[in-house]
């Protein structure tokens, strides 16, 4: 029977898909993504509590700052906390 080829490393191609396979990307947390959220750029994982402490307080300054009105910051709020909300 032929040797098969090898590659630069030494395994042939159906070890190093194998392996490939195998191996979780750094991106993926150790909660198998469970409350965690990647950056989309940048590949950083975040957990939750971090993404709705992030998202409430840039609502905040943004009716803070006057960029939108108290009114429409009142009704984005109530409806995430609507949408989030778990049974």
């Amino acid at each position: 029977m032929p040797k098969p080829i090898s590659t630069i490393g030494g395994a042939n191609d159906a070890t190093q898909s194998s392996i490939r396979s195998t191996q979780k990307p750094e991106t993926v947390a150790s909660t198998d993504g469970h409350n965690v959220y990647v950056m989309p750029i940048v590949h950083v994982t975040l957990p939750e509590s971090a993404v709705n402490a992030g998202f409430w307080a840039v609502l905040v300054g943004a009716a803070a700052l006057g960029a939108i009105d108290l009114p429409l910051a009142a009704l984005i709020g109530t409806g995430v906390l609507i949408a989030r909300h778990h049974r």
